[in-house]
């Protein structure tokens, strides 16, 4: 191989790998040519064009050359994180929903040589479902299943921090160690290649699933396969089922309707429950959000053809003063709770009275960026709706359909700054329908931040303050350096009288602006600037500390 290029042959191996299996292009081609070489020699193969005439009809071939161009890095109890969740949260609720007498059904997607499997049987076992327990364990390569059947490891399988846990189910012979019968004879092991369209099925039992573990396997994948895995894997759930996927794998909230759960760890997915969001549709009204100090804003009723009335004044074109004597600083939700409906605090979006946009003016579209960065951005293009999306709005607002409000404002955009414009915009409306809006759009962008924020903000409104703080911590476990989302923190801890917690959190939201130029626009704060924001914040830790002491 010379600057990077494979040579001759060895791409149209690559390709037909793509094709069969659809992984997408390695990144490290020495890597990748090596391990082809290694899988001809095996195949007492040195001419790569015969080797590919072989490959394309001999399947074991390709598996073989598969198990090169992976990684099978596996060992009992691996990101023991998964496990615990899956004893702690999954197992008790599946338990409690369905009740004690359901069969757990499982499913280790890329099982290699049956760690994962046999870790998840072990664990069910000893968690009282082992009469009631199904695991079903699939991989792509046959020499990696034949290992697996033979269940014999060594000292490797059990280097991770949790794998003690699997030690009472193995016996030592030698340097080796065998795998328990009671163990195995819970895991069904059989060949899949997830990248085609044969599953799910009930004849290969793949399908109606409580738990899938598909980790580390995407990461292989072209973009198309990608999108196709993470349709049938939603598919292969049965309803409320999860999947557990690697901390590498890429995000699948583009690519089915999964619900993501973020955890202190990571995100998992979860099928929703059928008819889990029929309530959303009921008509309500809206309740209404509060200020930092308990008192109520003024709501308007949906559809009632004018913006909500609101009793805060106007946004201030300078930052806002530091408050004073205990009380929140005007004109912004984030150093005074929670924003006024139709305040424009929550970044606009409907016209203001008296104010419109062109009659069929389209929506304005904010910038394009990848996922994650969409909470990063300091300022943003002023983003409108236009007078046939603002009535058809209200229209679903009226009815109580909150999705189609949410999919006329653009909350479901591909793009997640857009998603975060449009719901900033519905909650100018309506903030229980944007509520609903930023869980549609989190679906979509579970790694985005912003929308954690915005959640985090629009419960406060609403006084949900044990929510409020969830979210609040979900956005700075996904962006530990926003600023604003510390700020928040600190409002809803302060409001569940717990000073000291809020007074950290206003002194890190203090420090993160103090690190930028005083006349600097703090990301997310809807035009705040640094030096403004870290006197807020500085004032209220202070206050508390007072307070404390």
């Amino acid at each position: 191989m010379i600057g990077g290029v494979l040579p001759p042959g060895f791409k149209e191996v690559l390709a037909l790998v793509e094709e069969r299996a659809g992984l997408a292009a390695p990144s490290c081609l020495a890597a990748a040519l090596e391990g082809i070489q290694r899988a001809m020699a095996r195949a007492d193969q040195e001419d790569v064009e015969a080797y590919l005439r072989e490959l394309s009809f001999d399947s074991a071939l390709l598996d073989d050359l598969l198990t090169e161009l992976t990684i099978g890095e596996t060992y009992f109890f691996r990101t023991h994180e998964h496990f615990d969740h899956l004893r702690r949260v999954v197992l008790p609720e599946l338990r409690e929903r369905l009740g004690p007498d359901h069969q757990v059904r499982a499913w280790s997607a890329a099982c290699s040589s049956g760690e994962e499997p046999y870790s998840i049987a072990a664990l069910l076992m000893a968690e009282g479902w082992e009469e009631h327990m199904t695991v079903r364990a699939t991989d792509v390569s046959r020499t990696a299943l034949h290992r697996a059947q033979q269940a014999r490891y060594t000292d490797w399988s059990l280097r991770g921090p949790s794998a003690d846990r699997m030690r009472p189910h193995l016996t030592q012979e030698g340097r080796f160690y065998s795998l328990s019968p009671d163990v195995k004879r819970h895991v069904q092991l059989g060949y899949l290649n997830l990248a085609l369209e044969t599953w799910p099925s009930a004849e290969s039992g793949i399908w109606q699933l409580d738990v899938i573990f598909c980790r580390n396997v995407l990461i292989y994948f072209n973009r198309a396969t990608i999108e196709g895995v993470a349709r049938r894997l939603h598919a292969s759930l049965d309803d409320g089922g999860y999947l557990f996927t690697g901390p590498s794998d890429p995000p699948l909230g583009d690519y089915a309707p999964f619900e993501p759960v973020l955890t202190e760890w990571g995100v998992l997915y979860r099928k929703p429950l059928a008819g889990a969001s029929a309530g959303h549709f009921v008509p309500l009204q809206p309740l209404a959000p509060l200020r930092a100090d308990g008192t109520p804003f003024t709501v308007a009723a949906p559809g009632s053809g004018s913006l909500p009335a609101r009793t805060e004044p106007p946004p201030p074109l300078a930052p806002p003063a530091p408050p004073v004597a205990g009380r929140p600083a005007p004109g912004t939700g984030l150093s005074g709770g929670a924003p006024a409906p139709g305040s424009g605090l929550l970044g606009g979006g409907a016209p203001a009275s008296g104010t419109s946009p062109a009659r069929g003016a389209p929506a304005a579209r904010a910038p394009a960026v990848r996922p994650g960065e969409a909470s990063t951005s300091g300022t943003r293009p002023r983003f409108t709706l236009s007078v046939e999306a603002l009535e058809a709005v209200r229209v679903a607002l009226a009815r109580g359909d909150w999705r189609e409000a949410a999919r006329r404002a653009g909350a479901q955009s591909a793009d997640p700054e857009g998603a975060l414009a449009a719901v900033r915009a519905l909650a100018n409306l309506d903030p229980r329908a944007a509520l609903f809006a930023c869980a549609e759009a989190s679906v979509r962008h579970p790694l985005v931040a912003g929308l954690r924020y915005l959640e985090a903000l629009l419960l406060l409104g609403q006084a949900r303050l044990t929510e409020a703080e969830r979210s609040a911590r979900q956005a700075l476990y996904l962006e530990p350096g926003l600023a604003v989302g510390h700020l928040l923190l600190g409002h809803v801890l302060r409001r569940q009288d717990q000073p000291a917690a809020a007074a950290r959190a206003y002194r890190e939201a203090e420090g993160l602006c103090r690190k930028l130029p005083p006349e600097a626009l703090v990301p997310l704060a809807e035009g705040e600037r640094a030096g403004a924001l870290a006197d807020v914040a500085r004032a209220e830790s202070r206050r508390l500390e007072r307070m404390e002491g």
